[in-house]
């Protein structure tokens, strides 16, 4: 990820509102696909979305982050 103190203070918030959209949808999708019943999933398909979730809210915590030191 980019340096985010270079960034202003209204990109950040964007940011922020976009991965936390992305982060909602991600979640119905995985909800959605695992919970199929009689579906058989690789082993590798939760760790795929274990790995997306966790990087979607990484970045999450240190733009939040950012925004809170500037204030």
């Amino acid at each position: 990820m980019e340096d985010l103190t270079l960034l202003e203070k209204k990109i950040l918030i964007q940011r922020l509102e976009s991965l936390s959209e992305d982060l909602e949808e991600l979640e119905v999708e995985r909800d959605y696909v695992l919970k199929q019943t009689g579906l058989h999933l690789p082993g590798h398909t939760v760790k795929k979305y274990e790995a997306e979730l966790s990087i979607l809210k990484d970045s999450l915590v240190l733009i939040k982050e950012e925004l809170a030191r500037r204030e």
